[in-house]
């Protein structure tokens, strides 16, 4: 299936677009935003929705980045979609928050998008009642294999090698995810574009870059030719199991915040419970960074009945055991 067929059906399966809504494309000028761009702009005339896209200057590779930032400027021109452009120090950043370059740059990205997503959902924004904003990134199914092996060498449980969303609740939608890469840029071949290179993807300082330069070819010759092929569909399998544990952990979680009762919370299978207490925490403002450890020592504690026992959590929560609940702080 070519890129084009691809997309239709991934953005149709997944209700990503709809008459009406507006998309703002993550647009840095390589193949894979380069091809999605094309495709949304075709896409318009069936579906009906406007398209504008945004680009992030990261300051990091000086008139190469100048000139791309131009260059994608004429070609939104000549579609007639708009193209806004933002500024963003990604070195200054990545020292600021004591985070790799990659990181900042992802984080940046993601805030001018959400930034202008806020902008058009305000009531001067010019949305039409009922419609939606959707920002659209390019990650392709390339992407998602990547993802997941990096995700397997760094420890994580099922959540972690479900990927990337498809779509996300607050917007974000990937309509390339189902597409390789060699498909993107046949599309690209084919429609005579040229996109612009970025010489950071070369830099095998960064992750991403040497899993996908190094590590992934090496795997794939000495052990599978097809490893991407089967990383992408090992996250599908894990969306599935993953979809269901949520539901269940949800089901189990109504009604409840702040407090859940003990004995319930001991008699329930570990991998239900951690979801149940992850849920829990959330609804008292804890999103991040809970650990395997946090949840392992609760539950240890939960099933041993050690009331008065508080297990610490990041940034000051934490979940204190009494005869009958256990309270969530």
């Amino acid at each position: 299936m070519n890129a084009e067929l691809q997309v239709r059906k991934t953005v149709k399966e997944h209700n990503m677009i709809a008459s009406g809504d507006t998309v703002i494309l993550g647009l840095s000028g390589g193949p894979d935003s380069l091809c999605l761009l094309h495709i949304l702009k075709d896409m318009q005339r069936s579906l009906d929705f406007d398209l504008q896209a945004l680009h992030v200057n990261h300051l990091m590779r000086g008139d190469q980045a100048k000139a791309d930032e131009e260059w994608l400027y004429a070609h939104c021109r000549s579609l007639g979609v708009p193209l806004m452009v933002t500024l963003c120090d990604v070195y200054a950043k990545a020292e600021e928050e004591g985070i790799s370059p990659e990181e900042a740059g992802r984080k940046a990205r993601h805030s001018a998008l959400q930034r202008q997503k806020a902008v058009l959902e305000t009531p001067c924004g010019g949305l039409c009642k009922g419609s939606r904003v959707r920002i659209a990134l390019a990650h392709n199914r390339d992407d998602q294999a990547e993802t997941v092996l990096m995700r397997l060498m760094r420890g994580t449980g099922i959540h972690g090698l479900a990927g990337m969303e498809y779509v996300r609740e607050d917007g974000l939608i990937r309509p390339l995810l189902d597409t390789p890469r060699s498909e993107i840029e046949a599309y690209c071949e084919s429609k005579g574009l040229q996109p612009r290179w970025d010489s950071t993807n070369a830099d095998t300082y960064y992750t991403r870059n040497k899993l996908r330069l190094e590590v992934l070819p090496l795997l794939e010759k000495e052990f599978n030719p097809n490893l991407k092929e089967v990383l992408a569909r090992l996250a599908a399998n894990a969306r599935e199991d993953d979809a269901l544990l949520e539901r269940l952990a949800q089901k189990a979680a109504e009604g409840h915040k702040g407090s859940f009762p003990v004995k319930e919370l001991a008699a329930m299978e570990p991998a239900l419970a951690k979801r149940v207490v992850r849920i829990l925490f959330a609804r008292e403002g804890l999103t991040e960074d809970i650990a395997s450890a946090h949840l392992e020592s609760l539950l240890e504690a939960v099933q041993g009945r050690r009331t008065g026992k508080v297990i610490e959590f990041p940034h000051g929560y934490r979940a204190e055991i009494t005869h009958d609940e256990v309270l969530f702080k």
